[in-house]
């Protein structure tokens, strides 16, 4: 029998919510804002683009995050969307116990007045809130992208609750 054909069959293995969650391959990004003086980010699975115009991405966050208050606070942030290379950066990201290694001036651009700026990712962007959306255990922020900066790399994504960077051969839509 072929492996899609296993849960309609009923022999998958039980799985909750957060089990299939955990196998959907997404792009990971680091948002980041002030909180009065200091930087504050964290790391997001769960981000994607909504429109081209206006330029806009939405992503989750949980409201239990230590960065959720922050973000609701100030309207600027960027979006930093991470190559392969930065999986040390994103799992300094990823886990609150490593808080004070974050923003160190050689990989951050902290200027007040702009967003904290990743110096790495495949691209970045300045961004500010346009709407958050209350969804229970989570808020929706949907952020309208002005500055951009792209620099070519292959991407990492969260799968299977860990990282991985895509290889191999690129294929366009066009």
């Amino acid at each position: 029998m072929a492996r899609y054909d296993a849960a309609a069959a009923g022999e998958a293995p039980p799985a909750t919510f957060t089990d299939v969650l955990a196998h959907l391959a997404s792009g990971v990004a680091i948002v980041s804002c002030w909180d009065g003086q200091a930087p504050r980010g964290l790391l997001v699975s769960s981000i994607t683009g909504l429109s081209v115009e206006p330029p806009r991405f939405l992503f989750c966050v949980r409201k239990e995050a230590g960065c959720h208050d922050a973000l609701l606070r100030r309207p600027a942030l960027s979006v930093s969307l991470l190559a392969a290379d930065d999986k040390e950066e994103a799992l300094r990201f990823a886990s609150g116990s490593r808080a004070a290694e974050r923003f160190a001036p050689e990989r951050w651009r902290l200027q007040l007045g702009a967003p904290p700026a990743f110096r790495g990712g495949i691209a970045r962007a300045e961004c500010f809130v346009d709407a958050v959306i209350d969804t229970g255990s989570h808020s929706v922020f949907i952020v309208e992208a002005e500055r951009f900066a792209f620099s070519p790399a292959a991407p990492l994504v969260a799968w299977n609750r860990g990282l991985a960077s895509l290889g191999g051969a690129e294929s366009n839509f066009n």
